[in-house]
């Protein structure tokens, strides 16, 4: 298969990663995510959301496993630096779906003949 990315296209979107990585909520992000890593107890409950989670899809929504998911949600959702986290790690996918929404509507209109 032929590589459509040249060399220029590269160094274009390499701005766009360098832009989205030096933004304030990027690094905020990698902080966060440092600080996430060192809280066991937090580690912990986002570990125990995942599989509550699991179970409960494979349980078909079984109301008991819902019951358990939504505690341990409620708790996640309560605690102060997986909240933040979370705004953050928002605002960056945020970004990044705008990126990808330009490059779309930018190949669409060069592609759409009609």
């Amino acid at each position: 298969m032929e590589k459509f990315v040249n060399n220029d296209t590269k160094k274009s979107l390499d701005e766009l990663i360098d832009y989205i990585k030096s933004s304030e909520d990027y690094k905020k992000v990698i902080t966060l995510k440092k600080e996430i890593d060192k809280d066991t107890k937090l580690k912990k409950l986002i570990s125990d959301v995942k599989v509550c989670q699991k179970k409960y899809v494979r349980s078909s929504f079984d109301e008991k496993i819902k019951k358990e998911l939504d505690s341990k949600l409620e708790k996640l959702n309560t605690n102060h630096l997986f909240v933040t986290y979370s705004y953050y790690l928002d605002k960056v996918n945020d970004m990044i779906k705008l990126v990808k929404d330009e490059l779309n509507e930018y190949f669409y209109q060069i592609t759409n003949i009609l």
